[in-house]
């Protein structure tokens, strides 16, 4: 039987490397889990059910919560800068794990102000599928290293305080890429990837309050 344990793990980043300690909780405090928060029940149950591993292994969790996600977030655009060619990184919101046979199988999803534009593709070659969703969102998907298939979204979400332009030159950006699950489509993992978009766009306040779909367009199957 497999057995689904939650861990605690650093904030990954994108482009910067950062450390993080954890402390132990007191039986009685249940801390957020920002896989639940972003993937919601029926996205958790849909990792955990398709997830490729054997019999008797471990499925760890670990993330950073959407509070924490939000305060990182934040921390990067304050004093009402933003600076399109800026490097930005990305909180680890969901990271599911497992190890067997010495080799680790994860889905992982992270989110962060973007260091490209909303329109990133205007601006030079581009690479993999684009599909707008409406005009504030659009989602991305380009094979990675190894093959492994980068899912991305792109949300103008105005953060307050930043500069007039931040919701087009930093736009919010999500990324999920997974070699834990087995029978899954393209189509699973933008509905799941949106709707971690839209429980993080909620946690950000966005100003101009993008609409973001249940559901990606038709032609993402």
């Amino acid at each position: 039987m497999t057995r689904i344990l939650a861990v605690s793990l650093a904030t990954a980043a994108l482009f910067l490397t950062a450390t993080s300690c954890t402390t132990e909780e007191s039986p009685s405090t249940t801390a957020a889990d920002g896989c639940e928060e972003a993937l919601g029940d029926s996205g958790v149950k849909w990792v955990e059910s398709h997830a490729d591993i054997a019999d008797g292994d471990d499925l760890d969790r670990g993330s950073v919560d959407l509070k924490e996600a939000r305060a990182q977030h934040y921390k990067q655009l304050e004093d009402g800068g933003s600076d399109e060619y800026q490097q930005h990184w990305s909180s680890e919101i969901c990271k599911m794990i497992t190890y067997g046979a010495g080799k680790s199988k994860e889905l992982r999803l992270e989110f962060g102000p973007s260091s490209l534009s909303f329109y990133f593709e205007e601006k030079g070659k581009q690479e993999g599928v684009i599909t707008p969703v409406n005009s504030g969102v659009k989602l991305h998907q380009v094979d990675g290293y190894k093959g492994v298939i980068h899912y991305s979204v792109y949300v103008k979400c105005k953060i307050p305080g930043t500069s007039p332009r931040q919701e087009m030159e930093n736009p919010l950006a999500g990324v999920m890429t997974d070699t834990l699950t087995s029978g899954t489509s393209d189509r699973d993992h933008m509905k799941y990837l949106l709707r971690s978009a839209r429980a993080m766009a909620d946690a950000l306040d966005c100003e101009n309050k993008p609409t973001i779909p249940a559901e990606p367009p038709a032609a993402v199957q």
